[in-house]
């Protein structure tokens, strides 16, 4: 079917027919929160209020849940493949200077603008608070409308990885090229999309990209997109929402669902005040969450909050968010070691992070106060943006940590909402002095004390553990790392004694080295001559994982303790083993890791 020239112009389209009792509505989105994305009628706030169901690319309510990229690592890279200077880096200790500090203090984290807003800090002042989909997410959350994802993410990902194998045509088509000798691109783009010309979109579309890239960024994703919608509209009135990309053409959304028997019909009306009345409405309203108990992995702290705290970054240091992502707030938690014990002369005190605050924390400072918590030392700090937003932080100095927690959301909200959530807070603590610890691999166990931090017991990349023992004044850390090294096969013991020498150069000691015993090396070093405060370090080599532990006491019986119960344990899966079939290679193993779908072919 063909489009009269009223029906191209149009990004809002009524779904009826076959059978509907009522309509649902299908809107074509720019993925950005520029001003341009919101060129937006009465119909679309009154089509959106009114459906029972909203409907998205994917659900960004799952984006972190299926994320297997969140702790800083890189699969593509291949863990356990490291560069050179593998044992002075892999296990070298640096105390947080005041820049990063400061950086921690001042910056927003990039994967939160990316799942709440999209904002650019050089164009804030034309955008929106957020971008097309998210609105269109949060309004149907406030309401307690359910939201459905309308593609597989897996399938999508691995069509748009094929796309981008063979996505654009050596030059333009010759009609587009005279078009850009007067307009660039992305200008005749966003004409295209502030006319609501979606045929032009499409027309520009095929100009620039292969027939190879349409089929998998468009045609392959939009018949999922209109199967899905197909069953989903059969239930309920549904308000959709998808790239503006996805609409037009033959073989695109609006034309699959006319070929499964529906009329779609465009909408547009005028853009008045009762538009924007019906915005203010769906941006102040503040959707009610039953607060629920999260802890970290380690169990150091734990808070209420309105959404699941995810890591985001588990490796020297760790950061974790909590998006709620129906107000378009987060919290963020930074974890940094401040490695006192090893590096006394380096470390920041709380006093130091308090003269970093009128330069680093954004905004207007409204009240700063000393606090306390579980034993704690900290600082509660309240600010306000230039665009009126507040943001609440405190941060806490451990013995082992600086601790930084910052709570943002749009106006208001924050000194509205964020009294429970910091009265929750609550720090472990424990009657036991000591306890066991080992991954969920039970690969290797080992005794600390009871104050501890272990960022990543489970996910994958390098162990870190360092306990504290208030009592006896006795600092502990394990580092495990893995090395893949293709290319240099080194003696064992000359490994092992380099990983040590190296440590010991960083701290400027002369350490006294015991004999070695199978894939194990001791050592140790005075720090202080006139308390008798000594480091004691063993290195273990198993296959490709090599483990250094470390002890600071005046007591060479807490140090052996500390290193005798230490255990290397035969590694076990929580996941079972599955067979694994590539058909581009030709091979088959077992794994208990699922393959990413391949890319290469169509």
């Amino acid at each position: 079917m063909t489009l009269n020239a009223q029906e191209r112009n149009s990004l809002l389209w009524e779904i009826s027919g076959n059978g509907l009792q009522q309509s649902s509505y299908l809107y074509g989105t720019m993925h950005v929160s520029k001003k341009i994305a919101f060129h937006l009628d009465d119909v679309f706030y009154e089509a959106l209020l009114k459906s029972d169901m909203v409907a998205l690319e994917s659900d960004p309510g799952t984006w972190l849940e299926s994320d297997t990229d969140r702790s800083g690592g890189n699969y593509r890279q291949g863990y356990g493949f490291k560069p050179k200077g593998f044992y002075s880096r892999a296990f070298q200790f640096t105390p947080p200077t005041t820049r990063d500090i400061a950086k921690y203090l001042s910056s927003d984290d990039r994967l939160v603008n990316n799942i709440l807003y999209r904002t650019n800090e050089y164009n804030q002042n034309f955008e929106e608070d957020t971008y097309l989909d998210m609105f269109i997410y949060r309004a149907g959350a406030k309401y307690n409308k359910p939201v459905v994802a309308l593609e597989d993410p897996e399938v999508a990902n691995a069509l748009v990885g094929r796309a981008s194998k063979n996505a654009m045509k050596q030059k333009p088509d010759e009609w587009l090229q005279k078009k850009m000798e007067q307009q660039g691109l992305a200008f005749l783009m966003q004409d295209a999309y502030r006319e609501r010309n979606i045929n032009l979109l499409d027309s520009i579309d095929q100009a620039m990209y292969t027939e190879y890239y349409r089929k998998n960024m468009l045609y392959l994703r939009n018949e999922h997109m209109a199967n899905k919608l197909d069953s989903v509209i059969k239930q309920a009135r549904v308000f959709a929402g998808i790239g503006a990309a996805h609409l037009p053409g033959d073989k695109g959304v609006i034309s699959l669902l006319r070929e499964a028997g529906y009329t779609v019909t465009p909408l547009t009306s005028d853009a008045t005040d009762k538009g924007k009345a019906l915005k203010q409405g769906l941006e102040s309203k503040v959707r009610k969450t039953a607060l629920q108990r999260f802890t970290t992995e380690d169990g150091f702290f734990s808070l209420n909050l309105p959404n699941k705290l995810y890591p985001v970054k588990l490796q020297d240091q760790a950061t974790y968010v909590a998006p709620d992502l129906a107000n378009g707030s987060y919290l963020v938690v930074h974890r940094i070691p401040n490695y006192r014990h090893l590096k006394a002369t380096e470390v920041l005190s709380l006093e130091d992070i308090d003269q970093l605050l009128f330069e680093n924390i954004p905004g207007r400072i409204i009240s700063k106060r000393k606090i306390n918590k579980d034993g704690y030392p900290g600082l509660d700090i309240r600010n306000e943006l230039k665009n009126g937003d507040q943001q609440r932080y405190q941060i806490y100095s451990t013995p082992l940590e600086i601790l930084i927690f910052k709570l943002a959301g749009s106006g208001d909200y924050v000194p509205r909402h964020g009294n429970p959530i910091f009265e929750s807070l609550k720090f472990h603590t424990s009657k036991t002095p000591y306890v066991s610890l080992q991954t969920p691999y039970r690969d290797f166990e080992v005794h600390m004390p009871s104050l501890f931090h272990f960022y990543n017991p489970s996910s994958f990349g390098d162990r870190f553990i360092e306990g504290y023992d208030p009592k006896s004044k006795t600092y502990f850390f394990l580092k495990k790392t893995t090395i893949n090294d293709l290319e240099y096969l080194e003696e064992d013991s000359f490994e092992l004694k380099q990983i040590q020498q190296r440590f010991y150069q960083d701290l400027n000691l002369s350490p006294q080295y015991g004999e070695l015993e199978g894939s194990r090396l001791t050592s140790h070093a005075v720090l202080d001559k006139n308390t008798g405060k000594t480091i004691y370090l063993n290195t273990y080599l198993r296959g490709n994982d090599y483990y250094l532990l470390g002890s600071i006491t005046t007591s060479k019986e807490r140090a052996a303790y500390f290193m005798d119960s230490f255990k290397l344990r035969k590694k076990t899966y929580p996941k079972q083993f599955g067979q694994i079939v590539d058909t581009a290679m030709y091979f088959s193993t077992i794994s208990t890791v699922k393959p990413l779908n391949f890319v290469e072919n169509s």
